[in-house]
């Protein structure tokens, strides 16, 4: 989705007859943004409450104030929402604008102009809607950044007869491949057809030049006219998802949708005159949308070995692994976002990247309680046992009042018994290492190290976090640092991979393969002797 800005003139379609100019800017960032030199209302002022005293107003004070009061009446702008904004671009381009929030920006008292801005959730290019109602779209197509090379399927063959100076281009689009059906939206990866002008060909085109590019797309059908934000939940999840297999962020580059107009439709009557009819018709529209973890477009080349895995690692199954994943975000909400929030943030400072992976494992290890040990004892006998008698001994250990040399504060005694509510939870340290031995099988055999250079690993980890989590400059200067926390961060993202792969019911056969074959785990961490 392209950045664009375009003037044009604009409408409710409620009162067509009232047009006012005005500028549409978009960023797949930042969203939409409509700016009216105008306004489409009566009055831009509301009553919000009876005033005490009559105030005269200052024009200047009563404008930043934003709010007026007049004739013992207080009053303020209005905040206009709108479903559906209307709009003819200078191209003379249909737009329609949906879910909209606007506010003043500004007003000229002297003039009576005002300046309104509308906040814009949804555009489609290239039609008008005239309510929320009729939008209705039949399918939606989406192209991801880098997912025709995950994909790997392509319909374009070149020949060379050997011998002759000529050269053969054929392009059959390959079959269309379902995957699922979520919540009555089915969901296909399909490609681009071939679409040749035919009365170019009737009347003997001559082609001096050929240019053959294959569109993959993942395709959303959507048979029982389901809302649009369920649709566009989708095609999110499934970026996630390919940015989770190709191990850096995908983006999404364009959506287009399909919809159903009636046009007018002249039919030819035996007298040669003609009678106006209709008929329905395929529209193909534009849809955009602010995408706030949207990274800029960028077609990375990637091979094989630097993925996670690729469409044929799962061809059979990818739909019952999208399909779980969506129910693992669930599961695992924190994990994911802290995994994603990394992945989507290219400029996000290492140790902070380090920190979030961390946690994310932490999180992961503390939802697994079935799996996991996340406390040292049963809650019943820690409770009845040192958790009462160090209770004891808090509450009655001498108060600052009464020994002026060791005596507590009343709050840090609040603090201590804060604190015996969590002693009885594991430490950061056992949580790694029973992760770690726990995926210890599907990792490779040289993975980190030995059993000690992994219990070294798994203390510089833990140390090197708590440095950077509680602020301490002492342990700041022994905490990992340029080469060894890039390793540290590596090697954390790949445990973590492996344990969402296994959420993803991915076979430990075939995540064993996918590791050995993935290059990226040859960064993991080293003990220094090595």
């Amino acid at each position: 989705m392209e950045e664009f800005i375009s003037s044009g003139k604009w409408w409710l379609p409620s009162q067509p007859q009232i047009t006012v100019p005005g500028k549409l800017s978009f960023s797949p960032k930042s969203g939409a943004k409509l700016e009216l030199i105008g306004s489409f209302y009566n009055s831009e002022f509301q009553e919000i409450a009876q005033a005490a005293d009559f105030i005269t107003p200052d024009v200047e004070d009563s404008f930043w104030d934003s709010t007026i009061r007049e004739k013992g009446v207080a009053v303020d702008f209005i905040k206009p929402e709108e479903k559906i904004i209307l709009g003819l671009l200078e191209n003379n381009e249909e737009i329609t604008l949906y879910s909209c929030f606007g506010q003043v920006k500004n007003f000229d008292l002297i003039k009576g102009r005002s300046i309104f801005i509308f906040q814009v959730t949804y555009v489609f290019r290239k039609i008008h809607f005239q309510d929320e109602d009729s939008i209705k779209l039949k399918s939606i197509y989406i192209q991801y950044s880098n997912f025709r090379e995950w994909v790997r399927k392509s319909g374009i063959k070149v020949i060379l007869p050997q011998g002759e100076n000529q050269l053969y281009i054929i392009y059959q689009p390959p079959r269309n491949i379902y995957l699922t059906t979520i919540n009555e939206l089915n969901i296909s990866i399909t490609f681009s057809q071939i679409y040749i002008n035919p009365f170019d060909l009737a009347f003997g085109a001559t082609y001096y030049k050929a240019n053959i590019e294959q569109t993959t797309y993942l395709t959303i059908d959507n048979p029982h006219n389901k809302s649009l934000n369920e649709c566009i939940d989708l095609l999110i999840h499934f970026r996630d998802l390919l940015s989770f297999a190709i191990s850096i962020p995908s983006s999404i580059t364009s959506v287009t949708g399909k919809v159903d107009i009636i046009v007018p439709n002249p039919i030819a009557q035996d007298d040669g005159t003609y009678i106006m009819s209709e008929k329905v018709q395929e529209l193909e529209i534009i849809i955009l949308f602010d995408l706030w973890d949207n990274v800029s477009h960028s077609e990375t080349q990637l091979s094989l070995y630097e993925m996670l895995f690729v469409f044929s690692d799962v061809e059979d199954r990818l739909g019952d692994i999208f399909r779980e994943w969506i129910n693992k975000q669930e599961e695992y909400k924190p994990v994911f976002q802290l995994l994603m929030t990394t992945m989507y943030t290219p400029n996000l400072y290492l140790n902070y990247g380090f920190l979030n992976v961390m946690q994310a494992l932490e999180v992961y290890h503390s939802a697994n309680r079935a799996k996991y040990k996340g406390i040292y004892h049963k809650d019943k006998i820690y409770k009845n046992g040192i958790f009462k008698k160090l209770l004891e001994v808090i509450e009655e250990f001498p108060g600052e009042s009464v020994d002026q040399t060791f005596g507590i504060s009343d709050d840090f005694r609040e603090v201590l018994k804060g604190k015996l509510n969590f002693l009885n939870q594991v430490t950061l340290q056992t949580r790694l290492n029973e992760i770690i031995e726990d995926i210890s099988c599907l990792l490779p055999s040289d993975f980190i190290g030995n059993v000690q250079d992994r219990q070294l690993f798994v203390s510089r980890a833990s140390n090197t976090r708590h440095a950077w989590t509680h602020h301490d400059e002492k342990q700041r200067k022994k905490a990992a640092k340029g080469k060894e926390l890039i390793q540290l961060f590596h090697t954390l993202t790949v445990i973590l991979q492996v344990c969402l792969l296994r959420e993803l019911n991915f076979t430990d056969e075939t995540i064993k393969n996918l590791i050995s074959r993935n290059r990226k785990h040859n960064k993991e961490w080293h003990p220094l002797h090595n």
